[in-house]
Parts: C-alpha cells; sequence; structure tokens
C-alpha cells in the first residue's frame, strides 16, 4: 500500500485538537499526518504528538503550497465561526475563499482525496423532514447564525464546481453540533438559547465520531474521477435545549419558557442514511445523553 501524508488545517480549533491525536493514533505504518499551524508554540505541541508541523498561515497561497508538498490527502477542518472579533468577511475569507483555493492548489498539486469539513447548517430552514444531502443548500447571512452557514455553503457549491472541472475527489463531512471531550461549545451556546423553547431541537455529533466520519471518509472510500460527495455526520437522537442545560449542570427557566414552540422544529435535523451504507459510519455516541453516561462529555 501507498504511504499517505495527510494535511489537516484547522489544527489548533476545538475540532483539530482533538481530531488530530485520533488520527494519528490510527496512521498505518509509514503514513504521516501533517499540520499547517500558524504559530511556533502550536508546532513544537504537535511535533511533541507526532505530527509533521508547518508553520503557516492557511489564508496566504505560499504558506498553502509549502504545506501541500508531497501531500496524498488533504483534511480542511479550519473555520472561522461567529464571535465578536470576527466580521462576516472574516468568516467568507477563511471558510469559503481559503478552502476553495486550498482545493485548487490540491488539485494542481495531484492530491488524491479532499475532505472538506463543513456543518449541517448549510441546509438553512426545516424543510418537514430531515435533510438529505442531495437537498437544496438554502443557508444565508442573518443576523443570529450571520455569514458562518453562508460561507460554508458558498465553499461547498465552488467546491463542487471545481471537482467536476479539475477530477479532485472531494468529500464533504456536514457536521451537527460538535460537542464532547470537555469542549465547552454547549456552555457557550446557551445563552443564544433564553429564549428558546425548551423543546427546540438540536442535532448533535461528538467529537469522537467527527474523527470516525473523518477516517471513513479519508480510508473507505473508493477514489473516484470528477467525483464530489456529502455526507450528513451526526448522532442518532437528537437532543434538546432542555437536555442542553441539563447536561451540564444548569437548569432552564421552564417559567419563562412556558408557551414557547419550537420555531422550526426541523431546523438542523439530518438524515444520517448515506453515511451509514457508503462509509460504514455508526455513532460510538449515538447520543448526547450516551456521552454523558460514559463520561465523554
Amino acid at each position: 500500500m501507498v504511504n499517505e501524508t495527510i494535511l489537516v488545517t484547522g489544527a489548533t480549533g476545538q475540532v483539530g485538537k482533538r481530531l488530530v491525536p485520533r488520527l494519528l493514533s490510527w496512521r498505518e505504518n509509514g503514513d504521516q499526518i501533517r499540520v499547517l499551524v500558524r504559530t511556533q508554540q502550536a508546532a513544537e505541541h504537535f511535533a511533541n504528538l507526532g505530527a509533521l508541523p508547518v508553520v503557516g498561515d492557511l489564508l496566504e497561497a505560499e504558506d498553502r503550497k509549502r504545506a501541500l508538498d508531497a501531500v496524498t490527502s488533504v483534511v480542511n477542518n479550519a473555520a472561522t465561526f461567529r464571535g465578536p472579533e470576527v466580521s462576516d468577511a472574516d468568516m467568507f475569507a477563511v471558510n469559503r475563499d481559503a478552502a476553495v483555493a486550498l482545493a485548487e492548489e490540491s488539485a494542481q498539486a495531484g492530491v488524491r482525496r479532499f475532505v472538506q469539513v463543513s456543518t449541517n447548517l448549510v441546509y438553512g430552514p426545516g424543510i418537514g423532514r430531515p435533510v438529505r444531502e442531495d437537498d437544496e443548500l438554502r443557508a444565508v447571512v442573518t443576523p443570529q447564525q450571520r455569514a458562518y452557514p453562508a460561507s460554508k455553503r458558498e465553499a461547498e457549491e465552488r467546491l463542487r464546481e471545481l471537482s467536476g472541472e479539475s477530477g479532485l475527489d472531494i468529500v464533504t463531512l456536514r457536521l451537527a453540533f460538535v460537542y464532547g471531550d470537555r469542549d465547552p461549545h454547549i456552555e457557550n451556546i446557551l445563552p443564544r438559547f433564553n429564549a428558546a423553547a425548551a423543546n427546540e431541537p438540536m442535532a448533535m455529533v461528538h467529537h469522537a465520531d467527527v474523527a470516525q466520519g473523518v477516517h471513513r471518509a479519508l480510508r473507505v472510500l473508493p477514489s473516484k474521477q470528477s467525483s464530489y460527495r456529502a455526507y450528513n455526520i451526526c448522532g442518532d437522537a437528537v437532543s434538546t435545549v432542555f437536555e442542553l442545560h441539563e447536561l451540564v449542570g444548569r437548569s432552564m427557566d421552564l417559567a419563562a419558557a412556558e408557551g414557547r414552540t419550537a420555531a422550526d422544529p426541523w431546523y438542523g435535523v439530518p438524515d444520517t442514511t448515506r453515511a451509514y451504507r457508503e462509509l460504514g459510519f455508526r455513532p460510538i455516541y449515538p447520543s448526547a445523553r450516551a456521552a454523558w453516561r460514559d463520561g465523554a462529555l
């Protein structure tokens, strides 16, 4: 078997810093995991784990070129999220423009497969049933979500076109709300639900299952020319805002929530049938409650 050199971007983020150690533990003899990081401190950390660091910025073409040298597969996990210090332009620059540029350069460099880490938010409003990968992507810039879902949607649309034009094998993983492994994501998002209904749905995926999805996208799928494939990656059970409060030991103000109903009971709820059938994906943590039970929050 030909040895793989897998480039991972976004290695220092909440997903990346949990993904890279798992990929390192699953690599086969002779395989290498390379990470593109912005600081020498981060480079030393990942080198100590056994990864090959490249210090550079994803927004810089020369840094991307250095990172892609002799790479066989790419996992583009880099993303810029909502935050007071982050503008919509920042999100489009990283989530769309840098992703597309990296894929274009990957095609030119002879990369075998490009795995794009995306979000289930690209679907936009619910459609009365769990969303499937072939459904229309309708995410737009909104006051609540800002440009994050729209920037990821536009990246996907351009990557699909690029796959057809260049022959680069691109696999997109649309993640549900990511949690677990002491990630503060649940606690950080609770203030956004102060005016939510207790039964507001939240489709969730544990970090262990994100890593499983990435690993399977890299290893299980046969390579295809001019192929673009997308997969929903999620647990089996949809949680609620009420349950999120319970999981982190907080009490939801049910009196204040009385009379409220979920504005869109299907928002972000995905169908994972394709991932089951084609990737062999089986959630290690089928629900957030199961992760809590096993001490994996």
